[in-house]
């Protein structure tokens, strides 16, 4: 599969805060500002190129530059590690106003969709980098480790593959994520039922197994557009997710959702889903 690596221009284009040259005049002086692109161009050195980028849009135009900002990396096809029917990635996140340091994370791209996740690296989990001068030798070796990670995600991908679930515990899977969207209240603030959640996108997406159920939820929390009604009754379509922080955050916590489906059924196979969460 050919890599498209975004340019330098397409990436400012894309996420001017990429190349912010000062933070946010409100940070103190121990604050060490280390542009993005000089990260992006480091892990560029060490073959990690980036293919996709996004900003969280914000109101006032003077935090353009200071936006949470998202960049994510893969490596050529030649050193490429094929997990499923997915292709790793590193996903860098960071802001320069504050609210949040670097962080590396593991990703997956699903080829049939063009969808991007976020996955736990098992007990490693994701890598934080405060701003200060180390903040690139920090992130070289932080992706190191995460790299070392992905046959433990591989791992995982297949045994969510070879699992196979009842259409009632497909539908408890979607309402936990809906509880993960929404909240508790989820019922009353969520626009789609669980079942408009399973909706399969693809005749290939149908089969019963625990990562296409997965998948199916993902990529239509991800994308919106799945149709429901609002609180008034009047018909809607679910909005694409477009915030930096919430893109990752819910696609850690349906990974970590999928992986206690997958434990609690490895543990009890006998017993429905139903069952154990009422339990």
């Amino acid at each position: 599969m050919a890599m498209n690596i975004l340019t330098t221009q397409q990436l400012f284009k894309i996420a001017p805060a990429i190349f912010a040259e000062s933070p946010d005049k409100a940070v103190s002086d121990r604050y060490g500002f280390v542009p993005t692109i000089d990260v992006v161009e480091s892990l560029q050195n060490e073959g990690w190129y980036p293919v996709r980028a996004q900003q969280t849009n914000v109101r006032n135009s003077d935090k353009r530059d200071l936006a949470r900002h998202m960049i994510r990396f893969r490596q050529d096809p030649d050193r490429q590690m094929a997990v499923g029917d997915s292709i790793p990635e590193l996903v860098l996140t960071n802001s320069h106003d504050r609210s949040s340091a670097y962080q590396l994370d593991l990703g997956l791209f699903r080829l049939a969709c063009s969808n991007g996740m976020v996955t736990p690296a098992g007990d490693l989990g994701n890598i934080r980098v405060r701003h200060g001068k180390n903040v690139v030798d920090n992130i070289i070796e932080g992706s190191l480790q995460l790299a070392g990670e992905i046959p433990h995600i591989s791992e995982s991908v297949d045994d969510f593959q070879s699992t196979l679930i009842s259409s009632e515990e497909a539908y408890l899977f979607a309402r936990a994520a809906l509880s993960l969207r929404y909240g508790e209240e989820w019922q009353a603030q969520s626009p789609i039922s669980p079942e408009s959640l399973l909706q399969a996108r693809r005749n290939e997406d149908k089969e019963p197994s625990l990562w296409k159920t997965f998948n199916r939820v993902q990529e239509n929390m991800m994308k919106g557009g799945v149709l429901g009604r609002s609180n008034n009754g009047r018909n809607t379509r679910t909005r694409a997710i477009k915030s930096v922080s919430e893109e990752v955050r819910l696609n850690r916590a349906l990974w970590q959702l999928t992986e206690e489906f997958s434990k609690l059924k490895h543990h009890h196979p006998k017993q429905s889903m139903k069952k154990i969460y009422a339990a």
